[in-house]
């Protein structure tokens, strides 16, 4: 049996309210992932940088460039990954 409240309607946790409740909480802990993914995303360097940097240090390995070019280049590229990252 149903219990009813004063206005005559069942329990906040029947029915619809069970449901809208349910959304509710899946709503709430979605946008809470969504922040925390973006959150974790800005602290990675960005996959542009990241083949940049392989693509160098492929060349020094081969020979196509010296040290002192090569780490030039790599200051070069980690000043423009931090000018992105806002640091």
């Amino acid at each position: 049996m149903t219990s009813f409240d004063q206005w005559g309607m069942g329990s906040s946790f029947s029915g619809f309210g069970l449901i809208f409740m349910g959304v509710a909480i899946g709503l709430m802990v979605l946008i809470i992932f969504v922040i925390v993914r973006a959150l974790q995303r800005g602290n990675e360097p960005s996959t542009t940088q990241n083949l940049a940097l392989k693509i160098l240090q492929e060349r020094y390995a081969r020979g196509e460039i010296d040290e002192a070019e090569f780490n030039e280049r790599r200051r070069v590229l980690g000043k423009s990954g931090n000018h992105r990252q806002g640091t």
